[in-house]
């Protein structure tokens, strides 16, 4: 994926033998469980034949987000759903049946905590007088079959890591994205 030039900004491309670990929170599907999808991006999959652009999820033994919905309408329902139900928790979903109340607002997403690699980085995002804060924790050094190849292992302090930010904002591939490269390093 060498000569990005023509390419989009929006993007996210890897010479060959890189590997990008993204972080990716959600703030509807992962927020919730209180943790981020580690995810990679890596040189071993063709952009044009691939449309996640090489983006794959870290390992998972479980867990994730599905969408709520068969023939058109919910598929399930919860005993704890408000008005300001964001998602249906899989340990507590039940059924959709037609005679349910109309007026009640059903969730579009299923979801429970990612277990394995991919659930590994733990998050806590409040929304607060129109600002997200995120607090985010994940090992140092993390385990697992695929832990060196999936996950960057912060085993050096005194080395620097490059690290960048893009912001969803409802566009579907097109971030808000920081031009550069900014730091990460350890006092």
């Amino acid at each position: 994926m060498n000569g990005t030039k023509s390419k989009s900004p929006a993007r996210k491309y890897t010479k060959p033998g890189q590997t990008i670990d993204m972080w990716h929170w959600k703030g509807v599907r992962t927020n919730a469980n209180r943790q981020i999808d580690d995810q990679y991006i890596d040189s071993n999959t063709d952009p044009k034949k691939n449309k996640g652009w090489g983006r794959k999820g870290d390992h998972k033994t479980g867990g994730g987000y599905v969408n709520n919905v068969e023939n058109k309408q919910p598929k399930f329902v919860s005993a704890s759903l408000t008005n300001d139900s964001a998602v249906i928790f899989d340990s507590e979903k039940q059924p959709f049946t037609t005679d349910y109340n109309k007026t009640t607002r059903i969730p579009g997403i299923i979801t429970q905590p990612f277990t394995g690699s991919r659930g590994d980085i733990a998050t806590v995002g409040v929304w607060k007088e129109r600002v997200w804060t995120l607090e985010i924790k994940r090992k140092l050094v993390t385990t697992g079959k695929y832990a060196q190849i999936q996950d960057v292992q912060f085993d050096d302090m005194g080395k620097t890591y490059p690290f960048g930010i893009a912001v969803f904002d409802n566009s579907q591939i097109n971030h808000i994205y920081h031009r550069g490269v900014l730091n990460l390093t350890f006092k």
